[in-house]
């Protein structure tokens, strides 16, 4: 992943590469959840909490910053997204393992009588 002192900030293409870089952490992020690899999901929302916290302590100039403030917006709709889709993923896995349990009781009813 490019950190943002890669691209310095005074460099036309600036804004966009971050832009790219947030894009690549959305990809994997949906990614990880897709995949139910929860472990990579781990890594990866901490590698963009890192880059996230050193985008915006960046000291930017002011035709930036609108552009930050959407930027922001947009990962937190994004994040709600995400958060939607992992609470049905764990729903889903709860119902299964309710039906495990259900499906093991009636064994163990069965082979006791």
């Amino acid at each position: 992943m490019p950190s943002v002192n890669d691209v310095r900030v005074a460099d036309p293409g600036w804004f966009e590469s971050q832009e790219v870089t947030i894009n690549t952490f959305v990809d994997k992020i949906a990614s990880c959840i897709e995949r139910s690899e929860w472990e990579t999901l781990a890594v990866v929302l901490e590698a963009r909490q890192v880059f996230l916290q050193k985008l915006y302590a960046a000291d930017v100039p002011e035709r930036y910053k609108a552009q930050l403030k959407s930027l922001a917006e947009s990962i937190l709709l994004q994040d709600a997204v995400f958060l939607s889709l992992v609470e049905e993923q764990k729903s889903a896995v709860m119902k299964q393992q309710m039906a495990l349990d259900l499906g093991r009781r009636a064994v163990n009813a069965y082979n006791g009588h």
